[in-house]
């Protein structure tokens, strides 16, 4: 299970993310979907753990789970 809780993040003066909150449980699937600078990439930076969040938390549970992401192409 994945849990966000309360995830925020700023740039400078912009906020990027504002109290995210999800849970994606055994079995399931989820999809980012969102216009250009709307925090996609960023979120699934934080919840990999390459960019620290200035609010909230992520939980991956059981400890032996695995989170796979392929990151965006340039």
């Amino acid at each position: 299970m994945l849990t966000v809780r309360d995830i925020s993040k700023w740039f400078g003066d912009a906020q990027v993310l504002n109290r995210v909150n999800f849970t994606v449980n055994r079995g399931e699937r989820a999809g980012l979907i969102g216009p250009n600078g709307s925090g996609k990439t960023t979120l699934l930076r934080i919840i990999t753990g390459e960019l620290a969040p200035d609010r909230g938390s992520v939980a991956l549970s059981p400890s032996s789970a695995r989170l796979g992401y392929l990151p965006q192409a340039l």
